[in-house]
């Protein structure tokens, strides 16, 4: 059986060159070379009629059509070029329109994006009857979109991260730290948590760990309670033994004031121990001078060299984390955000009241913006629009209107043409 030869790979596609023209330009140029080969055309038809052909019948047809095609074409030949250059290079008044107004141009660019997009007045009554949270909501809610934005935000990340001093971030931690402790009365705070504990009765496990605490250190120094009973015992009775009997008594009275403590959730001491941490909670909460001196214990603590290094421990091992994870294939901080923009964008559409709430806010909010901003982006624009060179804001104009602009000469060779037809005609019925 014969064997086909194998296929041969297709070959690598040409990186595109970067050298190359943009897909406008060279649309540009394409229309620009059709334009000017009809009228090419009709000029060659015109000489053509001229010295081959006869004054009447088709030939004076073709004559007329060509002749008046050439007028149609050179005319608007040159009202389009005299709109970004000098036709011929020739000073004739009123042409290089656009180079020779750019100024005005971009003042009128500048006035028209304020006054037709961000006046205030016109922005509130664009965005009154719209629901921009649920367009926000569904924009997140598709996990394409959501993925997108997740990876963008993460991409972003390492650079910022890498900006940033890991002494300042510390220092810069620890100010707010400090700060927080301050402003938000952190002696309060803890009062009114140990208060919480107190009330739910959650303060008992601590106490239960504490009596676990309390059997082990027992029997971890029995022998030094015996030591010291012995130390303290006089010859004779310890001669009779006394002092093993005092210590054994010593012994189990701990361990059962331990073990009747640890059964009964009524005791008196738990009952002790309730009534001074609710005491220790009301202090924290209602007295000024615990409270400052608590807030001084965590001042005096903040400004300690070694919480100053645990800061900056801790933010080297955030930051360590968070390269990694950013950098890795599987980092999972990516899925993360995904998973919060992706909720976010479903709770928006699922909550009515909540887009109501919203879009109230970024209403105000974007009405604010162009009250403020609103010239500053139109200043902005123009002195942009001023600052190019007059090639490249003829060369982004004529890319983006030239195209029409040379679907107006092909018009105006083809249109000057059928006129011209059709006055022929009319003079000869005549």
């Amino acid at each position: 059986m014969t064997t086909l030869p194998a296929k041969p790979p297709p070959p690598p596609e040409r990186a595109s060159d970067p050298a190359a023209p943009p897909p406008r330009t060279r649309s540009l140029k394409s229309m620009r070379r059709m334009a000017t080969g009809l009228l090419l055309l009709m000029t060659a038809l015109f000489v053509v009629t001229h010295v081959w052909g006869s004054e009447g019948g088709a030939w004076g047809y073709a004559r007329a059509f060509a002749e008046a095609a050439m007028v149609g074409g050179l005319a608007d030949w040159f009202a389009v070029t005299a709109l970004f250059r000098r036709p011929l290079g020739l000073p004739i008044p009123h042409t290089a329109v656009i180079p020779r107004n750019q100024d005005r141009i971009a003042d009128a660019v500048g006035r028209f994006i304020a006054e037709n997009f961000l006046d205030p007045n016109l922005v509130e009554e664009r965005t009154r009857d719209k629901d921009l949270a649920e367009g926000v909501g569904k924009w997140l809610s598709e996990p394409s979109q959501a993925r997108a934005v997740a990876e963008g935000a993460v991409s972003a990340l390492p650079g910022l991260i890498d900006a940033m001093d890991d002494e300042t971030v510390a220092t810069f931690l620890k100010q707010q730290a400090g700060e927080a402790a301050n402003s938000l009365k952190a002696a309060a705070i803890v009062g009114s948590v140990l208060d919480a504990l107190v009330q739910q009765g959650r303060h008992q496990a601590i106490l239960d760990a504490a009596l676990q605490e309390g059997f082990r250190l027992l029997y971890e120094n029995e022998h030094r309670i015996r030591t010291r009973v012995r130390d303290n015992t006089g010859w004779l009775l310890r001669v009779v033994k006394v002092d093993r009997d005092v210590a054994n008594t010593i012994i189990d009275a701990i361990e059962d004031l331990l073990h009747e403590i640890a059964r009964d959730p009524h005791h008196p001491v738990r009952q002790r121990i309730t009534e001074a941490v609710a005491g220790f909670a009301a202090d924290l909460k209602d007295d000024p001078v615990m409270q400052r001196r608590v807030e001084g214990w965590i001042t005096d603590a903040l400004r300690h060299p070694t919480v100053s290094g645990a800061f900056e421990a801790g933010w080297r091992e955030a930051k360590e984390g968070l390269l990694a994870d950013c950098r890795s294939k599987d980092g999972k901080l990516v899925g993360w955000l995904e998973g919060t923009l992706k909720n976010l964008g479903e709770g928006l559409l699922r909550e009515a009241g909540v887009r109501q709430s919203l879009n109230g806010r970024m209403r105000t909010m974007l009405v604010s913006l162009a009250d403020r901003h609103g010239q500053d982006i139109s200043q902005i624009v123009s002195e942009t629009i001023r600052s190019w060179d007059t090639r490249t804001v003829v060369e982004k104009l004529e890319a983006n209107v030239g195209k029409d602009l040379q679907f107006i000469r092909v018009n105006g060779t083809l249109i000057g043409g059928l006129v011209g037809l059709a006055l022929h005609a009319g003079a000869e019925l005549l």
